[in-house]
């Protein structure tokens, strides 16, 4: 399983907007902010997070 780090993060990234979909439609059902909500941007964010490193190693591994 040896993936270039462009296609890890173009998967982080998915994963990542995943997430934040989760959350908008958990702060929609709620009506508000609640723990759910915090966990699943916190998770989503260290998702884009995680992308941009893969982006950036990709850039350096050229």
């Amino acid at each position: 399983m040896n993936q270039s780090p462009k296609s890890w993060g173009f998967l982080y990234f998915f994963i990542g907007s995943l997430f934040l979909f989760l959350a908008i439609q958990q702060n929609s059902r709620t009506d508000g902010w609640d723990i759910l909500t915090i966990v699943l941007m916190a998770v989503a964010t260290m998702d884009y997070f995680i992308s941009i490193r893969f982006f950036r190693s990709g850039r350096k591994k050229k």
